[in-house]
């Protein structure tokens, strides 16, 4: 567990109910940033988790009506036809102005989940405030690896 995840015990629980819940378990993931580049880690990561049965919404509207791993891409979050349980972010701080206001525009508060590179503290503080749970700098692939069968 990581000190810039968990400070609290009260979070030390949310976690861990996070990674049962949501990581070990086959969860809705949206994959923030995700491109049809197979060798780049968001692609890695994307196949990882699906190949670990988690239904997969790659979102990029650089690559509407294109596909990667047979999953079609979605142009936003809002776009995603279901809610999910997660938004794996792997686009970098000065590329998630949009975020915030997209994600007012859905009915439900996904896990917020900032990959290793795409951390921004001041977008996490406003999400934690407006009651979104947020992971930070923890690689979920690397969570799921370490702590599931």
């Amino acid at each position: 567990m990581s000190s810039k995840i968990l400070q609290k015990e009260g979070e030390r629980m949310e976690w861990e109910r996070i990674i049962k819940e949501y990581v070990c378990s086959p969860c809705k993931v949206a994959v923030l940033g995700a491109t049809v580049e197979t060798g780049k880690p968001v692609s890695r990561v994307l196949s990882y988790l699906k190949s670990r049965e988690f239904v997969i919404y790659p979102v990029n509207p650089k690559y509407m009506g294109l596909k990667i791993f047979d999953l079609d891409f979605y142009s936003s979050i809002k776009g995603i036809p279901e809610a999910i349980d997660i938004l794996l972010v792997f686009i970098g701080p000065k590329n998630q102005g949009f975020l915030l206001d997209e994600l007012k525009q859905i009915a439900y508060k996904p896990i917020i989940w900032f990959q290793p590179g795409a951390q921004n503290p001041q977008l996490e503080e406003k999400l934690k405030e407006l009651g979104y749970y947020v992971v930070s700098g923890e690689c979920i692939m690397a969570v799921h690896s370490t702590n599931c069968r």
